[in-house]
Formats: structure tokens, C-alpha cells, sequence
């Protein structure tokens, strides 16, 4: 089935945005049926994680730029109170908000709509005050909820088609997304939006990683079905969508292997619904997600052999230059992250070429997947110049491989810019708008339909990135869907049969917003139990 790729085309086609499909979608917003944000296990043991974990004070520039490579003298144990770090950062709970008697909690990394359909999971060894299981964390409450007991890493090496970096890592997360909760406002095409909110606290995750001194990878290269087995979402409702390891070289010098069984017996769960009434299934989702599965050892073998195949053309899956940046002001990590928002306005003042240059840079530096060398790369960046020092007005092309702005045509565009993204002000006043776009017809003949999930997924990192290398930089940034065929018109011929996959504008914002807190208890036990 991955090899169908007219299956991918056609969910591409099918969920495009125009002016005319906006008008038309009759579509409304139930909010009495709203999905609830979190997940809540009513019968599976919780630990509650340590809320005094350390704060994150690496240069956040040199977390996003740096590339681990681990080596004996970064000698770091993972215990439980750097992962509740790691996990808080990527995706815990940061700002509370009031509007019309209700209260929503925004996180660690955005979300589409603010609807946080993605979950994490974990799979360990035995760590420091944490023993071998598979859990899920919940950032209301900060627990992680065991689903599993024992050490299930070799039911990962199996599922991955043996992959080593799993036998080395004492922590894989594992990310899912819960379908209704996106799709009970955008439908079908909220399919796209599973990988662009996973990617935003990917970027997150890797920034955190970097901090610590620990490496990961990436793996999109697994059997589905034994991943959500292992995990016990439900079919049709929840899926694996990327799975994440935590390596350091203490581990690899103290490497234990795995001894857990591999058969796996199914897991007795009960959680909290997450609407009052019925949710609805948009089969147009389980379509694509099902013909992009792989179930076999030699259909892994197959999607992460790619990196060393020579039919990859360089010249279309690019590989990236290695560049300087230039910066006075110092944030450390955690303090961008709780920074980090999606900006509402923006000043229309303009921000500098070397803003530009650096944030350009630090967004297209090198993703470690398992399915491409680490310095390839399947996203092309597009962008709207409205307001920068020292360029003109216009349309450019980033070439990664020259790591240089390329002029396509001069002239202002902000009208043009904020229509693009749903004809929303918001990006007309945007300094600068980026538009990450793929060749898609490319990517699905050498990847097949899984490809798809990894393209978009890759711009949901590269969209994180931009947030973090914004705020890193003082500036703010909000991301945006588009109306797709028109932006590839837009940048012709420059940009021919190629695919928008996400939109994300940045500038000076027009107010001061507080920083975020760290939040790791919303729901105390007497508001747990009214809720459920």
C-alpha cells in the first residue's frame, strides 16, 4: 500500500485551501462537544513527576545549532528529573488564559487551533527513581501513567527493523496523534496538522536534547500496528507518528540489552472521553495514515535504506551548507521557550538582515532522521519580505546549499502576503513570511505515501525552529495555513510543481507579552475528580 501513492496525491488534492473551499465549508464549531485537551488513565498506576527538575540554561542559539556528536568527556546520565525537564519543555504546560468564563492552558510548543492533539509515550529501561515500562505522560498533571511494566526496548528494535540507536537508548518517546481532537475543527485536513504539531515540540525536543549533551534520532521507519500495540491506542482513534530516542554516551558505555518478551498482551484501558457527545471520523484521514503503514521487517529494511541509495537526486533533496551566526543578545533555552507564543500583532517594524540570515540558517540546519542522511532535507524555503533592514521588499528563495537570499522579483507584497494565509492582517503586517514548500510528486515516487508523513513533519521542525531562532532573536512569530495552489503561483516559475506544506510568519510584536510559567499541576485532586 505505500507504494500507491495516488493515494497520497489524491488527500493532497482533496484538502487543499482556496478561496472558494473556505466559502463554501459549511462546517461549523460544536463548542459544547469540544474535545478535551488531555488524556486521563482512570485505572493505570501514576507517578507524579519531580517538579524541582533543572532549568534549562544553555545559549538557546547554541542549542539549536548544535549537532551532538557524543564523545567520552560528555559523560550524562539521564535520570528522572532531566527527563521531566526535557518532557516539560517540549510539551508541558506554560501559559493560562481566560476568555468568556473559561480557562485554556497553552504549552511548551504551539499548536493548530491550540487543540494539542499530539500525546507522548515512553518506553525505558530502568533510569534513576524511574523503573523499565511503558508510560504516558500527561502534562496536566505532570504523572506518568504506567501502561506497562518490564523492559519492551527489543519489542522496539524489532518493530524498527533492528535499529541500534533503540538498543543505546535508554528513553524512546514515542509521539501520537488523537485524530478528533484537530479534526473537530478542521476536518479531513487536520491529517497535515498531526505532523505540523508533532514537529513543533520535536524542535523543542531537540533544542532540550541539546542542552543536556544527549543525541537522538528520529525514526519514522517502524511496523505501525506493533508500535500501537505496544502503546494500546485505539484503531481508527489514535496513531504512532514518530518515535524519538534520548542517547548519551554514558549509555553507550554502559549499554544493557533488553531481555523484555515479545509478545505483547493487550492493555486494559479506561480514559476520560474526550467529548460529550460523538466524535466524528473523517474517513479521508485513515485513508492516507493506513496506505502509508509499514508491517514488515523488509518494508523498514526498505524506507531506511534510502539514505544510501544513489537514485536520491541532491539536487531536489538538498543538502545544506554549514553557515556563521552573528547575534549580541544571549537567551538561554528555557527562558525562549517560556517566551514563546504565537504573536497576535505585529508592529510592521522592520527587523534586521542578519535576523533574517541567522534565522534562516538555524531553521534549515540538519534533522537527524533515519530515513535521510542527516544533512539532507526534503523542505525548500520560500518568503515574503515586508519589512527588513537593508533588503528590498519582494519575493526570495533561500538556497540551503549556498546558505544565500535569492532574489525572485521586487516590490511590496503585504497585501498579497497576509491573503496567502487566509487573507488574515496578521501576516500582512508580518516583517517576514515563510512559506516551507516541498516536491511532493519527488518525495512520494522515492519514499511512497509514507513519504507524505515525513515531508510534513520535516516542516513542522523546520516551523518550531523558526519560533525558537525568532524568539531567540527577541522577535515573535505566529504560524499560519494558506491557500496552496495560490502560493506556488505566487513564487512561479521559480517554484514549479512544487507543494506548500506550512506557513509561518515573523516580525517585532506591536505589545509586550509575559513570559510564560512552568505549570506542572493544573489539576489538583479535588478538580480531578469533578472533571472526571
Amino acid at each position: 500500500m505505500n507504494q500507491n501513492i495516488n493515494i497520497a496525491k489524491e488527500f493532497h488534492e482533496i484538502t487543499k485551501h482556496s478561496p472558494v473551499t473556505i466559502y463554501f465549508n459549511r462546517h461549523y464549531l460544536d463548542w459544547e462537544n469540544k474535545p478535551f485537551p488531555f488524556k486521563m488513565y482512570l485505572n493505570k498506576p501514576k507517578i507524579d513527576l519531580p517538579s524541582t527538575f533543572p532549568y534549562p540554561i544553555e545559549d538557546s542559539i547554541e542549542c539549536l545549532k548544535k549537532q551532538i556528536n557524543l564523545n567520552p568527556s560528555e559523560q550524562k546520565q539521564i535520570d528522572l528529573k532531566i527527563l521531566s525537564q526535557i518532557l516539560f519543555f517540549s510539551a508541558g504546560i506554560t501559559r493560562k488564559m481566560k476568555s468568556n468564563d473559561a480557562v485554556y492552558y497553552m504549552r511548551a510548543a504551539s499548536a493548530t487551533g491550540a487543540l494539542y492533539p499530539i500525546e507522548i509515550y515512553l518506553v525505558c529501561k530502568k533510569i534513576q527513581n524511574l523503573g523499565a515500562g511503558v508510560y504516558h505522560f500527561c502534562p496536566a498533571d505532570f504523572t506518568l501513567t504506567q501502561l506497562r511494566k518490564g523492559d519492551f526496548r527489543s519489542i522496539l528494535f524489532t518493530a524498527t527493523g533492528n535499529n541500534n540507536k533503540i538498543n543505546h537508548a535508554p528513553i524512546t518517546l514515542i509521539f501520537t496523534s488523537i485524530a478528533w481532537r484537530n479534526s473537530w475543527k478542521y476536518q479531513a485536513r487536520s491529517y497535515r496538522h498531526w505532523f505540523w504539531d508533532a514537529g513543533v515540540i520535536l524542535a523543542n525536543f531537540l533544542a532540550l536534547c541539546n542542552n543536556n549533551l544527549f543525541s537522538s534520532e528520529i525514526i519514522l521507519g517502524y511496523q505501525d500496528e506493533l508500535i500501537n500495540n505496544l502503546i494500546g491506542v485505539q484503531n481508527q482513534k489514535e496513531a504512532a507518528i514518530a518515535l524519538a530516542t534520548i542517547e548519551s554516551y554514558y549509555n553507550y558505555t554502559n549499554h544493557e540489552q533488553s531481555s523484555s518478551t515479545t509478545q505483547l498482551t493487550p492493555i486494559n484501558c479506561e480514559t476520560k472521553p474526550l467529548s460529550k457527545y460523538e466524535e466524528t471520523v473523517y474517513p479521508d484521514i485513515w485513508k492516507i495514515h493506513n496506505s502509508s503503514n509499514l508491517n514488515s521487517h523488509i518494508e523498514i529494511t526498505n524506507w531506511t535504506s534510502m539514505k544510501n541509495n544513489e537514485y536520491i537526486n541532491l539536487n531536489k533533496i538538498r543538502k545544506m551548507s554549514h553557515g556563521k551566526i552573528n547575534t549580541i543578545n544571549k537567551y538561554n533555552i528555557g527562558n525562549v521557550i517560556l517566551q514563546r507564543g504565537s504573536t497576535r500583532r505585529f508592529s510592521k517594524k522592520p527587523i534586521t538582515l542578519t535576523q533574517l540570515q541567522n534565522i534562516l540558517y538555524l531553521s534549515s540546519i540538519s534533522i537527524p532522521f533515519d530515513f535521510i542522511t542527516h544533512e539532507q532535507s526534503l523542505i525548500d524555503i520560500y518568503f515574503i519580505a515586508n519589512s527588513v533592514s537593508n533588503l528590498q521588499s519582494g519575493l526570495y528563495y533561500y538556497n540551503k546549499l549556498k546558505n544565500k537570499i535569492q532574489d525572485l522579483k521586487k516590490g511590496d507584497f503585504s497585501e498579497k502576503s497576509g491573503h496567502l494565509c487566509l487573507d488574515q492582517k496578521l501576516f500582512s503586517d508580518a516583517s517576514v513570511v515563510f512559506f516551507l514548500v516541498a516536491s511532493m510528486d519527488t518525495i512520494l515516487k522515492y519514499f511512497g505515501n509514507r513519504g507524505y508523513r515525513a515531508v510534513q513533519l520535516e516542516g513542522g521542525i523546520c516551523a518550531g525552529k523558526i519560533y525558537l531562532a525568532s524568539y531567540s532573536h527577541g522577535l515573535g512569530a505566529s504560524g499560519s495555513t494558506f491557500y496552496d495552489d495560490e502560493v506556488t503561483e505566487t513564487f512561479l516559475p521559480h517554484s514549479i510543481q512544487k507543494s506548500t506544506i506550512i506557513a509561518i510568519g515573523i516580525g517585532i510584536p506591536a505589545y509586550v507579552a509575559k513570559p510564560g510559567k512552568i505549570y506542572t499541576n493544573i489539576l489538583n485532586k479535588e478538580e480531578y475528580s469533578k472533571k472526571i
